[in-house]
């Protein structure tokens, strides 16, 4: 294992002009023994510069590699598949942790069980000091994200860190090769282990500043449209229906709209009903696939550039 406590990894593609507001908030951490990733996914414009200036500075480790474009999903897995840190985190190029944000993550983190959980998530502020989204009930709770999403309805982009343990164990699993230069959701992989009973802890901690990037955010919705993204969404889709079991009958309405979002961008890309039904892991899915069918064409219809 490594001598540091905990990677942060940060995807970056043309943020030269936002990375050094991350720099900046890992070098006032109070909490020191990290190790700073940086997985450059192709930028063509002065971020390798940039980050040899960072280096120069000796004031954080960091580790930088530049590959070709491949998209967030694939790079951030691809960095992931490295990790030699009890724990990990992802910090975006354009956003920056509060100066306590690891050593109150790092703190909780200790007190959990790699065998019964897999991360730790805690509260983002906006860049005037605003909570993003809701608290978590009481003084948080043990679950999952399905439960903190459906149960208790909580909005808003959270952030914490991993156990990389059994991060990695269910990552060995899974194929994220498939995706390299495409876009996809992260829901895909982390409905799996989510459904499976891997614990997440919520606390009531602030632990990341998120800043607002409109131009980003455009970006990521224009991306999600064009047909080349169908694969991952598709993806998405599928992984909440086959990882979720029981979740059709108690939760009739997030079960209806994920397995029309399945079958619809299934059509979108022209698989067989035979291929998409297959595709379901259980009987129960299957037969409610079929009967599904029917709803799944008026979506399709409007989702058809």
């Amino acid at each position: 294992m490594s001598k540091y406590k905990i990677t942060i990894i940060t995807p970056t593609y043309n943020r030269a002009h936002t990375l050094k507001r991350a720099y900046n908030s890992l070098v006032n951490q109070t909490f020191k023994d990290f190790l700073w990733v940086i997985a450059d996914d192709g930028s063509t414009d002065q971020t390798e510069e940039l980050v040899k200036e960072f280096q120069k500075e000796n004031l954080v480790t960091i580790q930088y590699y530049k590959q070709e474009n491949s998209k967030k999903f694939y790079t951030v897995f691809k960095a992931i598949q490295s990790v030699k840190t009890d724990y990990f985190a992802i910090l975006d190029s354009d956003d920056a942790y509060p100066d306590k944000a690891l050593e109150i993550l790092i703190k909780e983190a200790n007190s959990l069980n790699p065998d019964e959980f897999i991360s730790l998530i805690g509260h983002s502020i906006d860049e005037e000091g605003k909570l993003f989204g809701d608290l978590f009930p009481g003084n948080g709770f043990d679950g999952s994200v399905f439960e903190m999403r459906y149960k208790y309805k909580i909005k808003g982009d959270k952030n914490g860190l991993f156990l990389t343990k059994p991060y990695l164990k269910y990552l060995s699993k899974f194929d994220f090769e498939v995706y390299k230069g495409k876009y996809a959701p992260q829901k895909i992989f982390f409905q799996i282990y989510d459904g499976e009973g891997m614990k997440t802890r919520f606390f009531n901690e602030i632990v990341r500043i998120y800043y607002y990037d409109s131009t980003d955010l455009n970006s990521m919705s224009a991306d999600r449209v064009k047909p080349t993204s169908y694969e991952g969404l598709r993806d998405g889709y599928l992984s909440f229906v086959n990882s979720y079991k029981g979740i059709k009958w108690t939760h009739p309405i997030a079960y209806f709209r994920n397995m029309v979002g399945y079958l619809t961008y299934s059509q979108l890309l022209k698989d067989s009903w035979k291929k998409s039904i297959q595709k379901l892991n259980s009987l129960p899915n299957k037969i409610l696939g079929i009967l599904l069918i029917p709803f799944s064409f008026g979506y399709t219809l409007l989702k058809k550039p």
